[in-house]
């Protein structure tokens, strides 16, 4: 077993800082996977699973990693598959970094799991420079930076650590113009106001548009109010 952690200074807002231990802990599968998103935001959670184990490889980082519920839960189905492989976690929030390297070292113990702690809209951490990635994930992430549409640069900053044939995933809550109804409606204006969410004005077109600035081979999808994305093909600068 190997564990390390790197950090990355960089201020912190509510949308990450909400994580504490015990919502980690006793809430966020409850809310998050179990409700809020197959029953509000209207996508299936096995949907966003089978992304991303297919994409799954034994050379991946993960940002914004919350519980760590997606690679653990895929770890736990493929143990034979394991021996091989490392993972590095990236997250502003200390607690998400800890849950998550937890979550995944209790089904596959003999793993690398490497974390770095940084903000995703800043450039590439100093602990990831010169790496390369068959497969990076950034799922549930993007909802709950603030920033705007300026923060989807990132989506094209990380493609400097994606190898030139790995695959890029990731999916995000669209905001209001998106949402399919009253009720999903007024849960995103209420999780806005609150600060949990900083996505009441994020669009499919502007994601879509910085991922085709930056990558050459571009899938993306919506199920409910959920947009997600396959990229392939890292474009040189």
């Amino acid at each position: 077993m190997s564990t390390t952690m790197i950090t990355e200074t960089s201020s912190k807002g509510l949308g990450s800082g909400i994580y504490t231990q015990s919502i980690l802990n006793y809430l966020y599968q409850r809310l998050v996977l179990e409700f809020n998103v197959p029953y509000v935001w209207g996508c299936p959670c096995d949907v966003l699973l089978d992304l991303f184990a297919e994409h799954f490889s034994q050379n991946h980082l993960d940002c914004g990693v919350a519980t760590g519920y997606f690679p653990a839960t895929v770890l736990q189905r493929t143990r034979q598959a394991n021996s091989q492989r490392q993972i590095t976690l990236l997250d502003l929030n200390p607690n998400c970094l800890e849950a998550a390297k937890s979550a995944i070292l209790a089904e596959a113990p003999q793993i690398p799991v490497h974390t770095v702690e940084a903000d995703i809209k800043a450039p590439i951490p100093a602990a990831l420079k010169g790496k390369k990635f068959d497969t990076i994930s950034m799922f549930n992430l993007f909802h709950c930076v603030p920033g705007g549409a300026s923060k989807f640069q990132a989506l094209a900053t990380y493609k400097d650590v994606l190898a030139d044939d790995g695959v890029f995933i990731g999916c995000t809550v669209l905001g209001q113009k998106h949402t399919t109804g009253w009720f999903s409606r007024n849960y995103l204006s209420l999780y806005n106001w609150v600060g949990v969410f900083n996505n009441w004005d994020d669009k499919a077109e502007d994601i879509e548009s910085v991922l085709r600035s930056a990558y050459k081979e571009v899938d993306t999808w919506k199920v409910g109010t959920i947009l997600m994305w396959r990229v392939k093909g890292p474009k040189k600068a």
